[in-house]
């Protein structure tokens, strides 16, 4: 999918994902006209299958953000949706100019209804945050900020599931 130039800030789009993810309550909140509505940003659709579609720019020269629907077979609409930051160095870049504090993200989360459960690996790990309310899941996933600061969740990627 074709990125839009758009120069924004990931606080900025942050905050427009996270305004979208506390509308959701059910498929036809990702509906295109829904998300520009609820986010504000222009989404374009991929010409060879209308069921994908979404929006993402360059955020940085290391860092790109994506928001796009996750189609799945034999379905009319979408249901699931992915918001991804996205490190274009392939070298584990720092998250520092793209940072969304995982703490901050699930305050506003639980605040509005969602409720939340660690989903743990095999050697008990957290994989990733699931968060739940009425028939809307939203498995959010951290990575640390950088080496100096490994420890500072931020959030990465979130794959909505309406």
């Amino acid at each position: 999918m074709e990125q839009t130039t758009s120069f924004r800030s990931a606080a900025d789009i942050g905050r427009r994902v996270l305004r979208l993810v506390e509308n959701v309550r059910g498929p036809d909140d990702l509906a295109p006209t829904r998300l520009e509505e609820l986010t504000g940003l222009k989404v374009q659709f991929n010409p060879e299958d209308a069921r994908e579609y979404g929006t993402g720019g360059q955020l940085t020269d290391t860092w790109a953000y994506n928001l796009v629907t996750l189609p799945q077979v034999g379905e009319a609409r979408p249901s699931q949706l992915m918001f991804s930051f996205d490190d274009e160095s392939g070298e584990n870049a720092d998250m520092g100019p793209v940072a969304l504090d995982f703490d901050d993200y699930a305050a506003a989360l639980a605040a509005a209804g969602y409720r939340s459960t660690p989903v743990h690996g095999r050697l008990g790990n957290i994989l990733h945050w699931d968060f739940a309310r009425d028939d809307v899941t939203v498995q959010v996933y951290v990575r640390g900020e950088n080496d100096e600061k490994a420890e500072h969740a931020c959030v990465s990627r979130l794959i909505i599931n309406a």
